[in-house]
């Protein structure tokens, strides 16, 4: 369900959703609760209503607190793997200058095409799986270097920094996918923001104020602070899906400046 609201719903109608229509419905459930129930306008039970609805609303905020920042800061890693991935080939690209005109034209070429490979296959890292076609340029370039044989230092120092980059790319692109898959609240996570959820607005409605406005006013906030960060999480559940996710920028900008190079 939250991966359907992710990759479906458009943020600005998710917002509108939990922000606005959120409250709008405590609202209701509010007069109707307390039409059903009219002593409890009175606050007669208002000590002991209010104990348990602070305890409720801090256990809450703790916990959605938690999954919030924990959800931006996996989605920072799984950006940062991504622009290290691009990056770290784009370097060794660069870094073959040093060698033949023919070998540098060579790892161009196997670098260029794994960028695109990865643009091409970003609907498989969206849903956390691995390209084969993108595993098997890196055995490809893999093939590429090992049949240079360095003749001068500077060709020397390129082959041991090739090596170190392959290797860090075969990690870089299994911790990307990684992320990608592992990114996600497990169900029990989920199970527990709906549930303090409800607790936490369910008990906003025993609670007695007689000022009707001030009573809906207060209920309204709390409502639409619980939507905001349930919209959060929704949102950052999927770092490579739906509308607010990391985008291929930086595989995209390798090929743009290794096609530049000609």
């Amino acid at each position: 369900m939250a991966k359907w609201l992710a990759a479906e719903v458009p943020e600005w109608l998710l917002l509108i959703l939990l922000v606005i229509g959120l409250p709008v419905l405590m609202l209701l459930l509010e007069s109707l609760v307390h039409r059903w129930v009219p002593h409890w306008r009175r606050g007669e039970h208002n000590d002991a209503t209010g104990i348990m609805l602070s305890a409720a609303a801090v256990v809450y905020s703790v916990a959605i607190g938690l999954c919030v920042v924990t959800l931006w800061e996996k989605r920072s890693e799984a950006r940062a793997a991504t622009e290290a991935e691009a990056m770290n080939l784009a370097a060794m690209a660069e870094a073959s200058r040093v060698a033949s005109p023919e070998v540098q034209a060579a790892i161009g070429k196997v670098v260029l095409e794994y960028n695109r490979d990865v643009l091409e296959n970003w609907s498989s890292r969206t849903h956390g799986e691995a390209a084969p076609v993108v595993g098997e340029t890196l055995d490809s370039l893999a093939s590429t270097i090992s049949t240079i044989t360095p003749h001068t230092e500077p060709e020397r120092a390129f082959m041991l920094d090739a090596v170190r980059r392959l290797a860090a790319a075969t990690e870089l692109r299994a911790d990307a996918v990684r992320l990608a898959h592992e990114q996600q609240l497990p169900d029990v996570v989920w199970i527990s923001v709906i549930t303090g959820s409800v607790v936490v607005l369910s008990l906003c409605v025993t609670c007695g104020v007689r000022d009707g406005l001030l009573r809906r006013v207060l209920v309204a906030g709390v409502s639409a602070t619980i939507g905001v960060n349930v919209f959060l999480a929704v949102e950052l559940n999927y770092p490579f899906d739906g509308r607010v996710s990391i985008h291929p920028d930086s595989y995209r900008h390798v090929v743009e400046l290794l096609e530049s190079r000609g």
